[in-house]
């Protein structure tokens, strides 16, 4: 808020304008992010009881097979490669921990001025408890880099100077919105995504993918238990054919 009235103050209510205009953007694309995160944490939860425990089982039975033959290398697969790329880059806890306490301290309901204000705050503090636990550090930063504060001018030194802050922190969140854009991307071309994306569509048509799936997958089993018993029973057959009871015996029988 800017409570000097001076001419330079008409420049300042433009940038604020535009500040604004870019903050609502970017509060839209976090959310959408979020959107995106939650729909396909629960999508790979589906897939993963659905098909992947699956895919756990076939791999045992190929294990079992490749023992039979000597082999030790395998390679576990549940089906897709479930991303993570959405997880926050590893950061140390402490320092988290600073940056949301650093956060807190400018936007919690409780330094509110009015009714506005507070609603406000505490969708801020909603966001900012939903990246702390996703130890997301780049979405505090950025909530802590794009928070704008109260500002009270008295001159127009101070006005001037009010402007290249407002400046500066526009062009942040411009590249912020277009950090989360790349991030929302990444999220739409990963391959949970696009399979989730394959799924709704067989839905549409009134088919269900993962039950789809899973019968290939089970048959795939069938079909690796089936191999296993074969192969066991050539190991376990005597190599060099009959013994000599058997041959006596058989002559034997024959006389």
């Amino acid at each position: 808020m800017v409570l000097f009235r001076a001419p330079e103050s008409f420049e300042l209510l433009r940038r604020r304008r535009e500040l604004a205009e870019v903050r609502a953007l970017l509060v839209a694309r976090e959310q959408l992010l979020s959107d995106l995160r939650t729909q396909l944490i629960s999508f790979e939860g589906r897939y993963l009881r659905q098909v992947g425990s699956l895919y756990r089982k076939l791999d045992e039975w190929e294990q079992k097979i490749a023992a039979l033959h000597g082999a030790t290398e395998t390679q576990e697969d549940d089906g897709i490669a479930l991303d993570d790329e959405y997880d926050a880059p590893e950061l140390d806890e402490l320092a988290l921990r600073a940056i949301f306490r650093d956060l807190v301290k400018l936007i919690h309901p409780d330094f509110a001025k009015d009714e506005e204000d507070e609603r406000r705050r505490t969708r801020l503090m909603s966001q900012a408890n939903d990246a702390y636990t996703r130890e997301d550090a780049a979405a505090l930063k950025r909530m802590l880099n794009g928070y704008d504060p109260v500002v009270v001018l008295t001159s127009a030194e101070e006005v001037h100077e009010e402007a290249i802050r407002l400046t500066a922190m526009i062009f942040q969140m411009t590249q912020d919105v277009e950090a989360v854009d790349l991030q929302i991307e990444e999220l739409r071309q990963s391959e949970s995504a696009k399979l989730q994306e394959r799924t709704l569509d067989a839905a549409r048509q009134g088919r269900d993918l993962l039950a789809e799936m899973a019968a290939r997958v089970n048959g795939s089993i069938g079909m690796a238990m089936r191999r296993y018993e074969l192969d066991l029973s050539r190991i376990e057959r005597p190599a060099k054919g009959p013994s000599v009871e058997e041959l006596v015996t058989a002559e034997t029988s024959r006389t």
